[in-house]
Order: structure tokens, then C-alpha cells, then sequence
């Protein structure tokens, strides 16, 4: 089956904040990238039945209902939460706390809130019973839930899930079967910026 994992266009906030699942708005001009996601999926999946998917958080939301009108919301695709760091500048953060989270991606949680492993548990408690109904499925999110679902269908470390950087409004596509998973597309956006 088919998994794209789209991520919201570009928000209108403070360059440099750490946003996570704060509802910021997005960048005025975003429904460009509903027109060129539109015309991808039609040139690439233009005879796909999606089931489509977003997170409750409105940069998500809008893109989704602009592009799937029947997507459905999904509170586990929502970001990490990022606690304490919400709606801070991360050059403001300390640079203790930003080495004890760097010293231990994938648990620790100086901020509060969320650790990486428990965003990729969140994600995948949800789409692991979604998947078995083996429908090509769109998941409109953002970076840390892509970042957390490639690694695990790559089998990659979690803690290393930071080198993939996938850019806003871009489509991550797999291929995804019983006891596999093949990466055809990671965080591309021919169209952005």
C-alpha cells in the first residue's frame, strides 16, 4: 500500500521558535501549495482511492480539508509537544537543557513534555491497526511525526530520526506491506521554495 506523509506549509511565526504543537497560524499564500500538492497526487496517484488523515492542529487541518475535503482528524498525528519550549525562541532555550535533550533524544524531555519515543509510540498505537486494512493512506502532519515514521519504516535508530529534514508542504512517500517498507520520496517539495 501507499503511505504519503504530507507536512504542513509554511507558519506565520518568529523565525527560529519552537512551535511544536502550538496552533500557530500559516504564511499567507499557503493555498498555493494546495493547488501544486493537487496536481502532484493527480500526475502521480491520479487513480488512487485515498483514505486521508491530518492533525487536529490547524496548520495540518487546513491543508488537509483543502486538499482531501473528506480527510479525518487524528489527534495522534498532532507534534511533539515540546512543554516549557513552546513559543520560545530556541537560540532562548539554555544550553544545558539543549544538551540534555541532545545527550538523549529519544527519552529525555527537559521541556516537560514529550520524548521522541513516546511521539513515535502516540503515531504508531494509531496507525499501526489503520495500516492493516492495507488502504493507499495520506497523513497531513508535520516534521517530528514524518521524522518518527520514517525511522521506523527504515528501521533507522530513533535518536538518529534528526538527520531527515523534510521541508514544508512536502510529500515523504512509501511503500509500505507486510514485513516491509520501500522510501520513494522523503520530504520533497518540487514545488516550494
Amino acid at each position: 500500500m501507499k503511505l504519503l506523509l504530507i507536512r504542513h506549509p509554511k507558519p506565520d511565526v518568529t523565525k527560529g521558535l519552537c512551535y511544536g504543537q502550538s496552533d500557530v497560524p500559516l504564511l499567507a499564500g499557503w493555498q498555493n501549495d494546495v493547488q501544486a500538492i493537487k496536481t502532484w497526487l493527480d500526475h502521480y496517484h491520479g487513480d488512487v482511492a485515498w483514505q486521508s488523515y491530518h492533525s487536529p492542529l490547524s496548520r495540518a487541518a487546513l491543508l488537509a480539508q483543502a486538499v482531501m475535503s473528506d480527510s479525518q482528524e487524528v489527534a495522534a498525528l498532532a507534534e511533539l509537544d515540546f512543554g516549557s519550549w513552546e513559543n520560545i525562541c530556541w537560540s532562548d532555550i539554555s544550553r544545558a537543557e539543549i544538551e540534555q535533550w541532545s545527550n538523549d533524544l529519544e527519552n529525555a524531555t527537559p521541556y516537560g513534555g514529550e520524548s521522541l519515543a513516546m511521539l513515535s509510540q502516540r503515531v504508531l498505537d494509531w496507525l499501526t491497526p489503520t495500516l492493516k486494512a492495507n488502504q493507499d493512506t495520506i497523513l497531513f502532519t508535520h516534521a517530528g511525526v514524518i521524522k518518527v515514521l520514517v525511522a521506523h519504516f527504515c528501521q533507522m535508530p530513533l535518536a538518529q530520526c534528526y538527520r531527515t529534514s523534510p521541508t514544508y508542504s512536502s510529500i515523504t512517500e512509501l511503500e509500505v506491506g507486510e514485513g516491509y517498507a520501500m522510501l520513494h520520496r522523503l520530504g520533497a517539495g518540487d514545488w516550494t521554495e
